[in-house]
């Protein structure tokens, strides 16, 4: 970069640095040294307890569902969701998922893990960028401690959800462009990267090459978009994406395009009625939501913002444009969405921990480091002891991952589990049972209808509420209960020469739900 951080570490000279790293005495004063030792810290965090608890709905159900569904079928060109093609999304998470299956088996663990492997990797990956921007030799590892400690990004870190992959490519889009700037045959690399994310997230996977074209353009170096490897590496980002959106229409046709744009069309504001107020007030929904979870790091990251912005504005610094653009171009097209989340936004995390590591860097002083070091090793380790103890997973789908195998068992491979809920989101239930189970699934608009499919194909099984089982079902003779959860039944139709056999059975013992 044209112009970097002031150093704020230890000795710059080159003796001092051969010493250092030839002295134990002096590792306490080797970035590299905290680097491995924050990395080796994460990963605990972020392994340790991937088989435990379950996963929910929206999201993880779904991509674990694909992702052993592609490695069952042999099928990794097209997505399949409860045995239909899924258009919404690319295939670079799902090819992840069935990778994952295919070498752990199908777990939840196998699920979570591409996901958690993308966060550690980019938490390395920080330090790398870091290291680019800056010359501050400690500001690397306050970048990595941060993100470290940043509890949105490492619960996401561990569910199967494309958000933390998705921020790992922009991420790598990002250092390859920096590196790119001194050695332009990186710029290809970068076009690779950006590839990745679009085959994630969709065309929001140019997301990065937005930011890498509006720095060239505002730190004076737009000839470089004229580049021969500039060239090449956005035609790459484009062509390798474009293979896959070519032959799934060639496959599938107009459809194809419909089904996968009509989602983003749908969150576009003002669209299908949507009022002017409620947009306007949206647009200031992720600074709330910032403010709500963003600690302890929200007061350094605005003050990092504010003064990198006006570096960026009044000297046209390289370092804060490019951090103001990332924020920026990371957060604003998903101000302008309907839906909000929080997740949306991951890709600005790893710049929002480069922010709040600048000011931290200039107020640690020399003398104040190491107790600074101590004190932050000490809080880390009791927070990871913490989350051993007590991880508080969510367990959502626990009920659905006890009754899936029961409802999978008495129905046979060619039939599908027939659900009913009145229990919003009722799609969540059914990506919990393809999930948990080795069965399509199919979602009943009645009760009655449960009763009439189960009379022609008796070799099936119905989830059901349990409130609405016992006021509609169980009076039922020529029903068999399978399995009981708090607040689901499972059961099936027995036929009628074993009719007399079950109720006689009954009678023995009362039936409790």
């Amino acid at each position: 970069m044209s112009t970097r951080l002031g150093a704020g570490g230890p000795g710059t000279s080159s003796t001092s640095n051969k010493c250092r790293r030839f002295s134990l005495s002096g590792l306490f004063e080797d970035r590299r040294f905290h680097a491995c030792l924050i990395a080796a810290m994460a990963l605990p965090v972020l392994f340790a307890r991937l088989h435990q608890g379950d996963l929910g709905g929206y999201d993880s159900a779904v991509y674990a569902h694909e992702g052993k569904q592609m490695l069952a079928t042999g099928e990794w060109w097209t997505v399949y969701l409860n045995g239909q093609p899924d258009f919404d999304k690319p295939p670079m998470f799902v090819w992840l998922e069935a990778i994952s299956m295919a070498v752990f088996g199908v777990s939840d663990f196998a699920a979570r893990f591409p996901s958690a492997l993308l966060g550690f990797a980019s938490l390395l990956l920080l330090y790398f960028i870091v290291r680019e921007l800056t010359t501050s030799y400690w500001a690397p590892v306050w970048a990595m401690m941060i993100l470290l400690s940043t509890h949105t990004f490492m619960r996401f870190a561990m569910r199967a959800m494309t958000d933390v992959p998705f921020t790992f490519f922009f991420e790598l889009a990002v250092l390859f462009y920096l590196i790119g700037l001194r050695r332009r045959g990186y710029f290809i690399w970068c076009g690779i990267a950006i590839s990745l994310a679009i085959l994630t997230r969709s065309f929001l996977g140019l997301i990065p090459l937005g930011v890498i074209m509006a720095h060239l353009m505002v730190t004076g170096r737009a000839h470089l978009l004229r580049s021969t490897y500039f060239i090449a590496g956005t035609l790459v980002a484009v062509t390798l994406p474009l293979v896959w959106f070519v032959s799934q229409y060639h496959l599938h046709g107009g459809k194809f395009l419909a089904l996968h744009f009509s989602f983003t069309f749908d969150n576009l504001p003002l669209t299908n009625g949507k009022r002017a107020s409620r947009f306007a007030a949206g647009l200031f929904q992720y600074p709330f939501f910032l403010i709500k979870s963003y600690w302890p790091w929200l007061p350094l990251m605005v003050i990092g913002l504010w003064t990198q912005t006006k570096k960026a504005l009044k000297e046209r610094d390289s370092t804060s444009s490019l951090l103001v653009i990332w924020v920026l171009c990371a957060i604003a097209p998903f101000c302008l969405a309907e839906f909000k989340w929080l997740r949306y936004i991951m890709p600005a995390f790893p710049a929002f921990a480069i922010l709040s590591a600048i000011p931290l860097d200039g107020w640690i002083a020399a003398h104040r480091r190491r107790l600074f070091l101590k004190t932050a090793y000490i809080t880390l380790c009791l927070v990871m002891l913490g989350m051993a103890i007590n991880p508080k997973y969510r367990v959502r789908p626990e009920e659905m991952r006890r009754l899936a195998p029961v409802a999978e068992a008495a129905t046979s491979p060619e039939r599908k589990i027939l659900l009913y809920t009145e229990r919003a989101p009722r799609d969540a239930h059914l990506f919990q049972i393809i999930w948990y189970a080795n069965r399509y699934c199919e979602l009943l608009n009645s009760a009655n209808e449960a009763i009439v499919r189960i009379e022609k194909n008796q070799d099936t099984a119905v989830i059901m509420d349990k409130k609405i089982f016992q006021s509609s079902i169980a009076a039922n003779q020529n029903i068999k209960i399978l399995g009981v959860t708090e607040r689901f039944v499972c059961w099936t139709k027995i036929n009628q020469l074993n009719a007399t056999e079950a109720r006689n059975s009954d009678s023995d013992s009362p039936r409790s739900y």
